[in-house]
């Protein structure tokens, strides 16, 4: 059986960078400094051979921009691009498994 750990972690890289640049493309823009605050950190898991990737930002206001606040409508710039993510994930996965996503050999 074959080890498909590395095209695993590739797909998670590849859905982690998808995220990544919708996030950044939809996020609302008056000064700039939430669009460049936006960032991709890579962990991984030396002991489960497991990548995980996440997208954040550290500007104080950016939850009131994503989620809304008072009369402000939510801007999901950092919701969009997980959400486009997780809808892209069952193709990216099966190109990187190279269709095999399925096999038992």
């Amino acid at each position: 059986m074959k080890d498909y750990t590395a095209e695993i972690n590739a797909a998670v890289r590849e859905l982690g960078r998808i995220a990544y640049e919708d996030a950044r493309t939809n996020c609302p823009v008056r000064t700039g400094r939430l669009k460049r605050s936006i960032t991709k950190y890579e962990s991984i898991d030396r002991a489960k051979a497991a990548v995980s990737v996440i997208i954040g930002t550290d500007v104080p206001y950016a939850r009131a921009v994503e989620l809304g606040y008072g009369n402000r409508k939510p801007r999901h710039f950092l919701g969009g691009g997980a959400e486009k993510a997780a809808r892209m994930a069952p193709f990216v996965f099966a190109l990187y498994l190279g269709g095999r996503s399925n096999d038992r050999h």
